[in-house]
């Protein structure tokens, strides 16, 4: 029988198919940019192809979906073969000009921004689009409500040309800027009102901050995010049953920052806080590697406390990071809270997800095309192989970037094998600093007058990191000659070997005069971690002689502010003008975590150094000078940071028999390299006639907020305070002097530097005729 109906479906396969039309042409009318080659390209169906209307309306949609026709029909008729198929298009105008007339509070790059971040630009030469069109509009309205202009208005106008061309215009009414002028909340909420609004980020009341910041304007479709953080605000202090009614928005008119009244908004928010619970119950569940006592120390709350999400969350971040610290890069600790409505307490249990132990499988630095890898690779904590620390991991990239050879370039692109999820593919790319500097230069500095100097410097000689330098300067108030070289990893052991000779002459303004020449060796050794160690031994000739100018003002101070106690001390000095063989000896001990020496913004250094002469090592000169520094980066907002320095150093004769220390080696203050807003030298005890004599021991403070501005350009805000005193004398907040201000900072990456410009004002008068208001022009950093 299967043989019977096989046979009859074969015999009946021709008739069946001569039954079929085909298609005999396909026409195509209306187009007269986009090319019949181009429109049939688009077509499944072909001439001389079997005829099909549900092949003919899927051919329609892909036509339609390419955006270039405002109109599509396909028409049949018979023919002498077969079908013929004719095609009617209307093409779609092109667009030959975009223009977005903006108002003052939206920019027309920001609103090209939003529409490219959105993917709704449209290209002038595209096909126009009421599909397009709408969405575009739709996309502004969203950048203009966030912007706090809910009553602006989007008209878009469209301008028929020549040739099927049309422009296509965004006219923005902005309407006016609506601010939210107060925030109440209603019902039982039991905390303040200052609390709960902190939970709103995107609609804050106006002030002065939230003007600045552009927070203070009414924004409806973020309503919904700050009632969130509202919820979560009520957590954070134990009333996790919380709830939150349906807003309520007021015109009210409130006085601005400006003084002028202005049509706000008010946001009423009914609110329950209901009670409050605590901490019943609190376990670790699923731990192997570390046992459940370690990780409960991470959780900072105990049974009966008041119960806060936020202690939890960073309890459950604190235990992800230490697993992540030791290989678990895929572990997780996933808390699981139980409300005892009864009790009123929170029952919470971390689940611990360990996963496997990662381990670094491959890794490739990328734009070092100079450096050698090895040297980038001895910074790095791990090697291929080693389980995958994500604490050594940071670290080792903030050592690259203490390197001053290279930067990072964008975050690593860390990956897991495909076929192995435990072995990770790191890549780093890196953009090489400027390393060699030849530079011709002149200009004026405090320190060193007008000068000119030709000087060549580099940081990684032969591609290994060695720093080789040389330098001619000559100036009105310096003369400098001077060659070092230091190998920073002596037989590929984080060891560092280096020299420096010098010829230098240098008048110090009003002051002495001081020609020195010597030769330095300096040994340094990473001991720990960031914790690092040198030793320099210098020797060198000394010539002083007295300071030969006019003197200036230099000599008439407005008083002595300390009387007799400054200058009894230096009327007869052991040291006097002369030449000087200096045999010294410098420890330093310092621990740095600054995470770029040229623009850093977080970490610290800690150092600890004590410099001495004479004894032992002979010389003419004996004596010990410590220097205790420490400097701190916090980073803020963005790339803003704040950076805090203070430095003690004092200075005491070695020996039995010595009783004064060189007065050379005493501290003058003043200049941009400690209180900015003082001329150099400047600050210190003086002796009867007012000349300074220098501090037997300096203090020094400094503070900096760091905004970047722009590329290479920094504003500063800073202020400065300390003073250097004789030994007689003690540091107290009433004889202090304090510079405070603003500094524009440009730096110069060929250079090294940054130039500055600070304008200061200083809390006290040094000579007669000062103003308590300062400019200056100034070349490096302060620290």
């Amino acid at each position: 029988m299967k043989r019977i109906i096989l046979c009859l479906i074969l015999c009946l396969m021709p008739l069946l198919v001569f039954g079929q039309e085909v298609i005999e042409k396909i026409e195509i009318t209306g187009n007269q940019r986009v090319t019949k080659e181009t429109i049939q390209y688009y077509l499944s169906s072909r001439p001389g192809d079997f005829y099909s209307q549900d092949l003919f309306r899927k051919d329609f949609k892909v036509l339609w979906a390419t955006g270039f026709f405002a109109d599509i029909s396909i028409e049949e008729s018979d023919g002498q073969h077969g079908k013929v198929i004719l095609i009617i298009v209307e093409e779609n105008p092109i667009i030959k000009e975009i223009t977005f007339k903006a108002g003052k509070k939206v920019k027309e790059k920001d609103i090209v921004s939003r529409l490219k971040e959105k993917d709704a630009y449209m290209l002038p030469y595209s096909y126009y689009s009421q599909h397009k069109i709408r969405r575009a509009e739709e996309v502004i309205k969203e950048l203009l409500v966030e912007k706090g202009l809910p009553a602006s208005k989007v008209e878009v106008v469209a301008n028929s040309r020549d040739q099927n061309e049309m422009d296509v215009v965004f006219e923005i009414d902005e309407g006016p800027k609506i601010r939210v002028g107060a925030i109440t909340f209603e019902g039982n909420p039991k905390l303040s009102d200052a609390t709960l609004m902190s939970a709103f980020s995107a609609n804050k009341k106006h002030g002065i901050i939230p003007w600045v910041t552009g927070k203070d304007s009414f924004k409806m479709n973020a309503v919904a995010d700050d009632l969130a953080n509202l919820k979560a605000k009520f957590q954070e202090y134990g009333y996790m049953e919380a709830t939150i009614g349906e807003p309520r928005f007021e015109d009210m008119e409130k006085t601005s920052i400006f003084l002028r009244k202005q049509p706000m908004k008010r946001i009423i928010v009914p609110v329950d806080a209901g009670y409050r619970y605590t901490v019943g119950e609190v376990v670790i569940e699923g731990n192997q590697f570390f046992t459940a006592k370690f990780l409960r120390s991470f959780v900072k709350f105990k049974k009966g406390d008041v119960y806060r999400s936020g202690v939890r969350e960073e309890a459950q971040e604190k235990i992800e990071e230490t697993y992540r610290d030791w290989g678990y890069i895929y572990a997780q600790a996933r808390p699981i809270e139980k409300l005892d409505p009864k009790n009123k307490q929170v029952n919470v249990a971390f689940q611990v997800f360990e996963g496997e132990v990662a381990y670094l499988n491959r890794l490739e630095f990328k734009g070092n095309t100079f450096t050698k890898d090895k040297v980038i690779r001895r910074e790095m904590g791990m090697r291929e192989g080693d389980r995958f620390s994500f604490a050594m991991f940071k670290d080792s990239l903030l050592r690259l970037n203490q390197l001053g050879l290279v930067e990072l370039q964008g975050d690593p692109d860390i990956r897991p094998n495909p076929e192995d999820p435990t072995q990770l593919d790191v890549d780093i790319n890196l953009t090489e600093l400027q390393r060699n500097n030849i530079q011709f230069s002149a200009g004026y500095s405090g320190y060193q007058g007008t000068f000119v100097s030709v000087s060549y410097s580099t940081v990684n000689f032969l591609g290994a990191g060695e720093k080789l330098e040389a330098s001619v300067q000559y100036g009105k108030l310096i003369k400098n000659y001077s060659f070092g070289f230091t190998e920073p990893y002596l037989f590929d052991l984080p060891l560092n070997l280096g020299f420096r000779v010098h010829d230098q002459s240098m008048i110090y303004t009003g002051l002495f005069n001081r020609r020195s020449r010597g030769v330095s060796l300096n040994f340094g050794a990473r001991l720990r971690g960031y914790i690092r160690g040198s030793l320099v031994y210098s020797y060198e000739n000394l010539n002083v002689s007295e300071y030969d100018g006019s003197g200036g003002d230099f000599y008439n101070p407005i008083n002595n502010p300390y009387g007799s106690g400054a200058s009894g001390y230096y009327a007869n000095p052991y040291y006097s003008y002369g030449k000087y063989n200096i045999s010294s000896i410098t420890p330093t001990l310092y621990r740095n975590t600054v995470d770029s020496p040229l623009t850093p913004s977080s970490g610290g250094l800690y150092l600890a150094a004590v410099k001495f002469a004479g004894g032992v090592l002979g010389g003419d000169v004996d004596m010990i000078k410590p220097r205790f520094e420490i400097t701190r980066y916090i980073r803020t907002l963005g790339r803003q940071a704040i950076g805090l320095h203070a430095e003690y150093s004092f200075i005491k004769p070695l020996g039995t028999g010595v009783q004064e220390v060189p007065f050379w080696e005493r501290f003058f203050l003043g200049g941009e390299r400690s209180i900015r807003g003082y001329e150099i030298y400047t600050i210190g005890p003086r002796d009867e006639d007012g000349v300074n004599v220098g501090g037997d021991k300096s203090l020094v403070f400094n503070a900096e907020y760091i905004i970047p501005l722009s590329g290479p350009l920094y504003t500063i805000l800073f202020f400065d305070a300390g003073n250097a005193l004789s030994q007689f004398q003690a540091f107290r907040l009433d004889n202090m002097y304090t510079s405070a201000g603003i500094e524009m900072r440009i730096f110069v990456p060929a250079l090294r530097v940054p130039f500055r410009l600070i304008f200061a004002y200083n809390n006290r008068l040094i000579y007669r005729g000062d103003s308590n208001y300062n400019f200056r022009f100034a070349i490096g950093t302060t620290f």
